[in-house]
């Protein structure tokens, strides 16, 4: 990103996206119009106007005391720049932050069982890191996730018997870390922690690959099959 682009303070920029929905990429655009539209002072305005205009964002002239201001193509050029920062983010897909923290720690033990191996392996295609990454959510966060798991069908890992103790089934869900590290969450029948906890599980340590540590924040996309 240009030193130009570097320059701009949030004041400046809130002021080129206003022109621009405006039509200010296609028409003189009144200043005192932005003034209404952005309720702020004529003074104001008139200083980012020139900030912005020094900086080759702008173009105003005065006429019959009336000063009438354009976004120049530099910044077309920052709307296409900021477009491309975020080509590929799926609009359609809530996304969630979360924050990592250590469990009790019972991950390992039941990532490890032979049942919940032969059936993680067969429903997800891969047998998982022994231990989950642990997120906890936001209070608002939590009913996306159940409405999320209403409308995708999870995959369910079976129950099982194994040393005369019974393992509960387990419903598998995908996900997304970071926007690039596919995972898994689970939703285990027998839940140890409330519905303000996500489960993760990779074939590899998420700690490690992500380097996380307790109270790390992560973005979780909520996924579809």
């Amino acid at each position: 990103m240009s030193r130009e682009f570097k320059e701009l303070d949030p004041y400046t920029s809130h002021l080129i996206l206003a022109i621009i929905l405006l039509g200010g990429s296609r028409k003189p655009v009144r200043a005192s119009d932005l003034c209404e539209y952005l309720n702020t002072s004529r003074a104001t305005i008139s200083r980012w106007i020139s900030k912005a205009e020094d900086l080759g964002f702008l173009k105003s002239i005065i006429a019959k005391r009336v000063q009438y201001v354009m976004v120049t193509h530099k910044s077309l050029e920052l709307i296409r720049t900021i477009y491309e920062m975020t080509e590929g983010v799926r609009w359609d897909k809530e996304i969630l932050m979360a924050e990592v923290f250590s469990g009790m720690r019972e991950g390992a033990y039941y990532m490890s069982r032979p049942g919940y191996v032969m059936g993680f392996k067969e429903t997800v295609g891969y047998v998982p890191f022994p231990g989950t990454l642990n997120l906890k959510m936001k209070e608002e966060d939590i009913i996306k996730v159940k409405e999320w798991r209403r409308k995708v069908r999870p995959k369910v890992v079976p129950g099982f018997v194994e040393a005369g103790r019974t393992f509960g089934d387990v419903e598998v869900l995908p996900i997304e870390l970071n926007g690039s590290i596919r995972a898994h969450a689970i939703f285990p029948l027998r839940r140890h922690y409330g519905d303000d906890v996500l489960e993760v599980i990779h074939p590899e340590s998420l700690r490690v690959k992500l380097n996380l540590k307790d109270g790390d924040i992560v973005a979780v996309t909520l996924e579809t099959w």
